[in-house]
This record gives C-alpha cells, structure tokens and sequence, in this order.
C-alpha cells in the first residue's frame, strides 16, 4: 500500500495506485515549495508498505534543523 504524507495535514493518500500516489506527492511537494496553502513549507514524503521511496523536506524543517545547532 502507497502512503502520502504531509507535514501539518497528515496522511493525503492511502491505496495501492502508484500513479495516484506519485501524482499526490508531487501535487504537494508544489504546494509546499509555493509558499501558500496550508501545505506551505511542509515536508512531504511518499512510503510503500512502510517505508520511504520519495522525500522532500520543506523550509519549515529545513529550519528547524538549522535551530538545533545554534
């Protein structure tokens, strides 16, 4: 099973349409790049049976990392 998960909002697709899953995830990788929308700078990934095929990591974490640092 494809799994879709964003940031704030949780998962965003739950089937076993990879095509489905592929199109969601890039759908909101758009959304957080854009800088609008609740979606804005989150960070996306895509998981098959559980585990990580596709990762974007969103300014909101990218900053949060760069904090830890400090």
């Amino acid at each position: 099973m494809y799994e879709v998960l964003v940031g704030n909002i949780g998962r965003v697709y739950a089937g076993s349409d990879e095509n489905t899953a592929a199109a969601k995830f890039d759908e909101y990788v758009s959304q957080s790049k854009a800088g609008y929308c609740r979606a804005s700078g989150e960070s996306v990934a895509m998981l098959f049976g559980g585990e990580i095929v596709a990762e974007f990591t969103g300014i909101n974490d990218i900053g949060l990392m760069e904090d830890d640092y400090v």
